[in-house]
């Protein structure tokens, strides 16, 4: 058994559900440095979010601290009592860079939990996970409908501690302490309470701030990061003068900071975020120190942090001798695909209870852990995060007829005998097929061409794809661009982009040049369920468009495309990779909407008029497509060529992120029996 120590580092981006704005900053994306670490076979996990704003770590500087140190802490840190030691001797150095530490001490710990088959508490000697945990609301700064929909949903779901974060604008900030006054007294909340978060909103200015705060005339049970951190001095005059605790956050990062607070005037509330104060260790070093002072403590979270985070953060609450509040476990509400298993997000009330059955609802359907899964390590199932594919292809660009240039990658040789033209889905673009391509030159001689559509990809106007005609004439005009290059030209189309090759190939069909047309998971007919989802997203717009009015210009795009991750795949490098794309498509403009469905059908009368020889594959896994419907219409188009061939493999809709080489050896085979009768 290989029990040499190892660290693995990577940058985690979560996309969110919605975003998230502060004073501070303005969040789509959770961005966390994320750590594995291994020994024998197991694996633990950790998470640090570096903020610039809290500790001044930047993503840059925590990937220098780390590949100055990841050496010497794979060294020195083999156990339990290594890890405490370090702790100590390298104090200034966490400090300098505590989420970073934090990322990799949590690793650590799960690890070593693991291998000694307990929780990361009994590690550490603590009483076992459990609960009940109780969570904050938490308001942004947003639009006041938006924040009036969320004080609905809170109240809804029966939390009764609201957090607001205060934007600068008295009117605006007035209003939403008002509005939770009216909502929760409308929902028949009682015992309801507020706190503010400045988050250093004065920094500049503090003497505008005790005028502000005072101007809010609302019952604060804490007013959080009034001025710049570590103003110990003004923070101390607020909080005499409104009778009101300050909470701090940024200010409390390390014991010195702590220690800057005794005997000042006022009264106070810690906010520890075991991120923001150098991991779990250190996190309950300060707790004891705050409890020893009497003071409440608020076990607080960045926003986008996963559950990694979250389960660490509830060790170090449950040590609390006056837990004022949690904030945080938000889990799969906010963010769209967490790297570890369960998710953990709070319930009925706030309440997150680890000691009772946890249920949620994912992709594959109900999951439910039951307590004593905590026990070993944080309980969670996690995994690295994929790396972006290496790019090898050359990319350039195609001027069309209309002057438009559309973008299109090729691997291979610029010119050949044989050339695979893989069009790309509604959602997707040309990058999506980098695995399939890559195989596909791995195992021949072929090139792979692949456009980005029209309004799709690195191509200019994103969500407008013009019109039916011209995104068909794009596909005419690739094709006879390629014939000057290549012998032959075989056509492949995946999900959409099968109707566009099916209307393509029977335009062309009689061309010596094209060859082939290869049909991977044709989207010639979507299943009941997506075209569901389909019809209701296009009602719903109309709708709000005539409910309130709206008149958007003809080339925006607004309409949502509704499709996520998990429509394409469940394999956790492919869903990385497509939460990750900066690329994708996720709006159309209402006339791309027409011309969808117009391609589609044009594709049905196209596709049984082919006489090319026929590849076409279906995945039983997938969620897109109504496969019965396809392989039944395309059936007299396959008996028509003795080549064609029909092939059903085991995966979901995106057959290139999961088998990539099956896919290809296939495709190779079929082209090349195509080639040998030609």
């Amino acid at each position: 058994m290989d029990d040499v120590l190892r660290l693995q580092f990577s940058e985690l981006r979560v996309p969110l559900k919605m975003t998230f704005r502060h004073a501070s900053a303005a969040r789509t994306h959770g961005e966390s440095l994320w750590v594995e670490a291994s020994r024998g076979g197991l694996r633990g996990y950790g998470e640090g979010c570096p903020r610039p704003y809290v500790t001044g770590e930047t993503r840059e500087s925590v990937r220098a601290w780390l590949g100055a140190r990841g050496p010497q802490i794979m060294a020195e840190c083999g156990s339990l009592a290594d890890v405490r030691a370090w702790t100590v001797a390298h104090e200034k150095e966490i400090d300098a860079s505590p989420s970073a530490w934090c990322a990799v001490e949590m690793a650590l710990l799960d690890l070593f939990a693991q291998e000694q088959e307990a929780s990361v508490e009994g590690l550490l000697g603590l009483r076992p996970p459990g609960g009940p945990h109780r969570y904050s609301a938490v308001l942004g700064n947003d639009e006041r409908w938006k924040t009036r929909f969320l004080i609905d949903q809170y109240c809804i779901l029966g939390l009764t501690d609201f957090k607001v974060k205060l934007g600068g604008d008295l009117g605006v900030d007035q209003q939403k302490l008002a509005d939770i006054a009216e909502l929760a007294a409308w929902h028949g909340v009682e015992s309801w309470r507020v706190r503010v978060d400045a988050n250093n909103l004065w920094a500049d200015s503090p003497a505008d701030a005790l005028g502000y705060l005072k101007a809010l005339d609302a019952p604060l049970f804490g007013i959080e990061e009034p001025v710049a951190p570590r103003d110990a001095q003004m923070q101390s005059a607020i909080s005499v003068e409104l009778g009101v605790p300050i909470i701090l956050d940024e200010s409390l990062c390390t014991m010195a900071d702590l220690e800057r607070y005794d005997g000042l005037a006022g009264t106070y509330i810690a906010n520890l975020k075991v991120s923001r104060v150098g991991g779990v260790l250190r996190g309950l070093r300060l707790v004891d120190a705050i409890n020893e002072r009497g003071w409440p403590l608020i076990v607080g979270a960045h926003v986008g942090e996963t559950s990694v985070l979250t389960r660490a953060a509830m060790l170090v609450a449950a040590q609390a001798d006056d837990l004022a509040a949690q904030e945080g476990a938000f889990g799969s509400r906010l963010i769209e695909r967490e790297p570890v298993t369960p998710s953990l997000r709070w319930g009925r009330g706030g309440r997150l209870d680890l000691s009772q059955l946890y249920a949620e609802v994912t992709p594959e359907g109900l999951q439910v852990t039951p307590p004593d899964a905590w026990g070993r390590g944080w309980g969670t199932t996690g995994r690295a995060p994929s790396t972006s594919w290496p790019e090898r292809e050359k990319v350039a660009v195609q001027s069309m007829s209309d002057g438009y240039d559309i973008h299109y990658r090729l691997w291979g040789p610029e010119q050949a005998d044989d050339v695979v033209v893989v069009l790309h889905g509604g959602m997707s673009h040309s990058l999506w097929q980098r695995p399939l391509a890559e195989a596909i030159t791995a195992r021949s001689d072929y090139a792979v061409f692949a456009p980005d559509r029209r309004g799709c990809g690195l191509n200019d106007g994103r969500g407008d794809l013009g019109s039916a005609d011209r995104t068909i004439d794009d596909v005419e005009e690739h094709l006879r661009f390629l014939a000057e290059r290549y012998q032959r030209v075989h056509l492949a189309g995946w999900c959409q982009g099968a109707q566009y090759a099916a209307v393509a190939a029977h335009e062309l069909q009689d061309e010596e040049w094209l060859s082939s047309l290869l049909l991977v998971t044709p989207g010639l007919f979507w299943n009941a369920r997506f075209r569901s989802v389909i019809d209701m997203t296009e009602r719903v717009v109309q709708h709000l468009l005539t409910h309130f009015d709206l008149g958007p210009d003809r080339d925006e795009s607004f309409v949502p495309v509704p499709l996520q991750a998990t429509d394409f795949t469940l394999e956790p490098d492919g869903l990385d990779f497509i939460d990750a794309d900066a690329l994708k498509t996720t709006e159309l403009t209402l006339k791309s909407v027409v011309v969808m469905d117009e391609v589609q059908e044009r594709s049905w009368e196209a596709i049984l008029g082919v006489r090319l020889p026929v590849f076409a594959l279906t995945a039983t896994g997938d969620r897109i497509v109504d496969n019965a419907k396809v392989r039944a219409w395309i059936a007299p188009v396959l008996e028509r060529a003795p080549t064609s061939h029909l092939v059903e493999v085991d995966t979901g809709h995106a057959v290139q992120f999961e088998l990539a080489d099956r896919l290809a050896t296939e495709l190779v085979s079929f082209i090349r029996s195509c080639t040998a009768t030609a």
